[in-house]
């Protein structure tokens, strides 16, 4: 079974979204909200996250993080907790305690959290760290999370502090080198009647009743919309679609998922295929329905979770050239099962993507075990695990080949999978 059909306790995702085909007009925007179909459900309380309590020294931070760890095992959920003072020391006191120095050391912390995320645990994080640059990158980069910050009155947290760190008496008002925590996404009062308990009680309810609605973009819309702007673009089509095309019929219906530029969209069209394609860079559409013989083509600005249930058993083929690694897995999961709704029975998909294997997957600020920002938001593809989505999807694999020196260009010779599945059965 593929991605859920409606939202149970028992569901193995925590999202359902629809199908597509808009209609015949040419030129479609998916983001027009009458447009949208797709349908989020709130996120499963067992859905990795990261939880981050801040606050001044004195505020709780570490205790009210243990508590909050303890009741999330109790419930069953793999979790772990992190504190910054211990991370601190064991990644050796590298770093000072200049304002950049403490930022620095923030996003480590956020990186190694990540990483852990990624691989299914739930991360609780104490640590201070309370600057607006740390908040954009996590609510950038990180698929579920929750801030909170423990609102304590100074004198409170001074005498806290008098009977263990002793930082106030070190450093002096530790507000100065901070930002304002006006960012945090949850204010607790962790003093008074509040007990330590309360507080991780508060925090327990709001991780379960977390949204999954605003899924970060990971800076890419703002990457391929200022990249698609410049019109230094390719026009020849890719290697991939001169392989695809003689294994097509001529006159099938051919579904593009990133279509870029529209390179390949339009060598189709050429060839007489019946081209539908969809990417979620508005300039990139603007410059595909610019182009000089793009008229027979229907370009669609969105992503294909987005589509309409009338799309659904409309195309003979769909292809996807150097998309796939351009988007996070839970969408990727997304885009494949609403390409299974879109194809004919027995109707072929063809995958073109950076692999695990590619140098690039070694290079840049690491996001997760195989996601990095180089330049720009990459996730590599392993290709395992690729063919095992396919297969929950409804896909069967009719051939698969990785390899470098299959799609050069402009210098860069990538290791990429290259990968034709077919609609085998129900999702």
């Amino acid at each position: 079974m593929g991605l859920i059909e409606s939202y149970t306790p028992s569901a193995k995702t925590g999202k359902y979204s629809i199908f597509y085909r808009c209609s015949n007009k040419q030129q479609t925007d998916m983001n027009h909200p009458n447009n949208k179909v797709s349908i989020e459900p709130q996120a499963r309380a067992n859905d990795p996250a990261i939880i981050w309590i801040t606050g001044y020294s004195g505020s709780g931070k570490t205790t009210v993080g243990r508590k909050v760890n303890f009741l999330l095992n109790q419930q069953d959920i793999k979790s772990v907790f992190l504190d910054g003072d211990d991370l601190r020391a064991v990644l050796g006191e590298k770093w000072g305690y200049t304002k950049a120095e403490r930022i620095a050391l923030a996003h480590s912390y956020f990186r190694l959290s990540n990483l852990l995320m990624a691989q299914g645990l739930t991360i609780v994080i104490s640590a201070v760290a309370m600057y607006q640059d740390v908040y954009t990158w996590i609510k950038t980069n990180v698929d579920r999370s929750l801030v909170v910050y423990l609102d304590v009155p100074e004198d409170e947290r001074r005498a806290r502090d008098r009977a263990t760190k002793n930082v106030y008496k070190k450093i002096g008002n530790t507000q100065q080198l901070y930002d304002d925590p006006g960012f945090a996404d949850m204010v607790v009062r962790n003093s008074g009647e509040m007990t330590p308990d309360a507080s991780a009680e508060k925090i327990i309810s709001a991780i379960h009743a977390a949204s999954t609605t605003d899924r970060p973009d990971k800076g890419r819309n703002t990457h391929w919309n200022a990249y698609y702007s410049t019109g230094r673009l390719i026009s020849e089509p890719s290697s991939f679609a001169r392989l695809v095309m003689p294994q097509t019929a001529k006159g099938a219906r051919l579904l593009e998922v990133g279509c870029g530029n529209g390179r390949d969209s339009l060598f189709f069209s050429s060839q007489g295929l019946q081209v539908t394609a969809i990417d979620p860079s508005q300039a990139a559409i603007d410059v595909c329905r610019a182009t000089p013989g793009s008229e027979h083509i229907e370009f669609i600005h969105g992503t294909a979770d987005q589509l309409t249930e009338a799309h659904a058993g409309k195309f003979d083929v769909a292809y996807s050239r150097f998309c796939l690694h351009a988007m996070p897995e839970a969408e990727e999961k997304r885009t494949l099962e609403t390409v299974w709704k879109a194809l004919q029975p027995e109707a072929h998909f063809y995958i073109e993507c950076r692999s695990i294997n590619d140098p690039l997957a070694r290079q840049g600020e690491v996001i997760s075990p195989t996601e990095r920002i180089h330049g720009h938001y990459r996730r590599f593809i392993v290709l395992d695990e690729l063919k095992a989505r396919l297969d929950q999807a409804g896909f069967d694999i009719l051939w698969s080949e990785e390899s470098d020196n299959v799609a050069s260009i402009t210098g860069d010779n990538p290791v990429v999978i290259r990968l034709a599945a077919i609609k085998s059965r129900h999702a």
